[in-house]
């Protein structure tokens, strides 16, 4: 795993990663013995000393209140850092909108920048393989870009995580996200409703509903798939797990990564829409009761 790996997402900030500098061309100052004769050319590198690295592009998916939905900033390949010791690095760097358009009208109110910093300490920075642990990161970005575990939508994160999988070119990984924001919603929006999850078999003996059965009864009473593709909820759950389990080659994942996410997302925004509904009519009963209203109903003319 690359460091970039590691600062990318949240869950990953500790552990091995590949080197970090090139040793063909950097050696630091405290490895080199400077009196030695040798033929070694490497730049010597000195606390202080700023430097490039090679740990591939950071990924920072945030959630945009001007575009309502997650957006992914990305570095530039090339990075620097500050060595402040054979053990310590800082990294600041600039990350961009990868959905910036100047033609779109949403991106001309944004700045589609954000300033970020870590500071990453291991057990030797200039090691082959070293042990990394992020301590510290910042995000200094406009009050209209959150986080996704800042935002009240837990499945948010989800996305987010499949943004970060599909930009590291992991299919597979996307698609566990994907499936995984799907299921976990199908089973709350179920529970929400007080639909069972086993049912009376043959043998009259309860048995646990498979993920399928469980959908079609949640879908049947909630109406969360969207009615374009009702038919196919299921179907597009199978297209997930196939590409999880390995079933798919990385190449065909990442190409219909896009399609799959516009699907999942449309399940998610009509279940938000299907809340809101139901949020205001309550809210509109509450007021017709509060006024007296109630029992003539709302025809009162």
């Amino acid at each position: 795993m690359r460091l970039s790996s590691r600062l990318s997402d949240e869950n990953k900030q500790a552990g091995e990663v590949e080197s970090i500098f090139n040793f063909e061309k950097y050696v630091f100052s405290s490895d080199k013995d400077c009196d030695a004769e040798d033929e070694d050319d490497r730049i010597i590198i000195n606390a202080g000393d700023s430097v490039g690295i090679e740990i591939g592009q950071i990924f920072l998916p945030l959630y945009s209140s001007l575009c309502d939905d997650i957006v992914s900033f990305t570095s530039i390949p090339n990075l620097h850092c500050l060595v402040i010791s054979s053990k310590m690095i800082s990294i600041d760097c600039q990350l961009q909108c990868g959905k910036f358009s100047p033609k779109d009208q949403r991106c001309k109110r944004c700045i589609p920048y954000v300033q970020s910093w870590f500071l990453i300490e291991a057990d030797n920075i200039f090691s082959s393989r070293p042990t990394v642990n992020v301590i510290k990161k910042n995000f200094n970005a406009p009050s209209y870009f959150k986080l996704p575990v800042e935002t009240v939508d837990k499945y948010s994160a989800w996305l987010a995580k499949a943004e970060i999988a599909y930009n590291e070119r992991l299919g597979a990984g996307a698609a566990i996200y994907l499936r995984s924001a799907f299921e976990s919603l199908v089973y709350e929006i179920g529970e929400e409703n007080g639909i069972e999850k086993t049912f009376i078999n043959k043998w009259k003996k309860e048995q646990n509903k498979s993920f399928e059965q469980y959908l079609v009864s949640v879908d049947s009473v909630c109406k969360i798939i969207p009615e374009q593709y009702s038919q196919n909820g299921y179907d597009l759950f199978r297209k997930l797990s196939n590409i999880a389990h390995g079933n798919s080659d990385e190449e065909t994942a990442l190409k219909e990564y896009a399609a799959l996410k516009c699907l999942i997302t449309a399940i998610i925004e009509n279940v938000k829409k299907k809340q809101a509904e139901i949020k205001n009519n309550q809210e509109i009963q509450r007021a017709l009761i509060e006024i007296g209203f109630a029992e003539r109903g709302t025809n009162n003319g």
